[in-house]
């Protein structure tokens, strides 16, 4: 399946999104589109070009700081001891209808290299997630996110190896 990835906007059909988790459920309903007008965090949604207005999955995206002390020795090693700047993807979630097909890897994955282009213009060290829990937190693993000194559910994912990640990825 093709997707497309679009800033959410009020043309997209938000009512019969369900992921299974009711909280990300409704976040996407009810707050994301507030959270963006205010300049919250934004959301982007994934759709199909067969259908672009069902939205089949999203991840939401803000800026962040992480404290010195939180970060894992390998992740600390020769940076200043103050908090340092981050990109949040603060939600992610797929559809019930899309489970299972990879969405969550290319959400995961377009959001990363946005931050990683950002990181260009604003000083950004690592991207940040909160795992909902254990199976999410798992998910990230798998893509080299590490658990954070202060709780295990919050993961980090250097600048350095997403861009390493890109660079294997290019043809």
């Amino acid at each position: 399946m093709k997707f497309i990835f679009e800033k959410l906007s009020k043309d997209f059909v938000r009512t019969d999104f369900d992921c299974g988790i009711e909280s990300l459920n409704d976040f996407l309903k009810h707050y994301a589109l507030q959270n963006l007008k205010k300049n919250i965090n934004v959301t982007l949604v994934a759709v199909s070009v067969d259908n672009p207005k069902k939205i089949l999955g999203y991840y939401s995206v803000s800026m962040a700081q992480v404290n010195f002390e939180n970060l894992p020795a390998d992740l600390a090693k020769g940076i200043p001891r103050y908090p340092v700047p981050a990109t949040r993807i603060g939600r992610l979630a797929v559809d019930r209808a899309a489970q299972g097909a990879g969405l969550g890897g290319e959400l995961l994955r377009h959001a990363l290299y946005r931050a990683l282009d950002l990181s260009q213009e604003v000083g950004t060290f690592v991207v940040l997630v909160d795992a909902i829990d254990e199976n999410a937190k798992r998910f990230y693993e798998r893509y080299g996110f590490v658990s954070l000194v202060s709780s295990p559910l919050s993961l980090a994912l250097p600048m350095e190896t997403i861009a390493e990640a890109r660079r294997k990825a290019k043809p």
